[in-house]
């Protein structure tokens, strides 16, 4: 377990290439998984535990298959368990980072302020995600031999959908 922890770890240092993740779908779900409760412990700030859970799993699945689809019209559809398995895995340990980030924030900002506080851990929790941003768009340019402007447009592409059907299905953010 601890050389999984390795390998996701130094994928998002960019010392690993995406084709050294190993081809397991039970890997695939563990790490799928993990981001699922690592995405959603992050939301708790801004949903509650069901609309944490939903927005997390949503994410997780419409990018799996936002991917799925975009390996097959490049022809490497065998690659999309290695691909999703890296990601997931890059970006539970990306997540995790931010979780004591957001508590140090949510206890610098009075509860009676309204829209967003910066604070550092804030800015701090904004440059892990563009981090996360450059991590996935790393592996899928490896995965699907494109140009890192593509890779970039489609993860930009999957969140705007996210944040459609997250606005359609659960409202708008909900405090706790």
């Amino acid at each position: 377990m601890l050389s999984y922890f390795r390998l996701f770890f130094d994928l998002c240092l960019f010392r690993q290439p995406a084709e050294n993740v190993p081809r397991s779908d039970a890997l695939l779900l563990l790490t799928g998984g993990a981001a699922i409760l690592t995405g959603a412990f992050n939301a708790l700030g801004d949903y509650r535990i069901s609309g944490a859970l939903f927005v997390a799993t949503v994410q997780v699945l419409l990018f799996a298959l936002i991917t799925w689809v975009a390996l097959l019209l490049r022809g490497h559809r065998e690659r999309w368990v290695q691909t999703m398995t890296g990601i997931y895995g890059a970006i539970t340990i990306l997540q995790l980072l931010t979780i004591p980030l957001s508590s140090w924030h949510s206890g610098l900002v009075a509860p009676d302020v309204t829209g967003v506080a910066l604070t550092l851990p804030l800015m701090a929790i904004a440059a892990i995600s563009i981090w996360s941003l450059a991590v996935t768009a790393s592996v899928l340019r490896q995965a699907m031999q494109i140009p890192i402007a593509a890779a970039v447009l489609i993860i930009i592409g999957s969140q705007a959908l996210l944040l459609m059907i997250v606005f359609l299905f659960a409202g708008p953010v909900i405090s706790p």
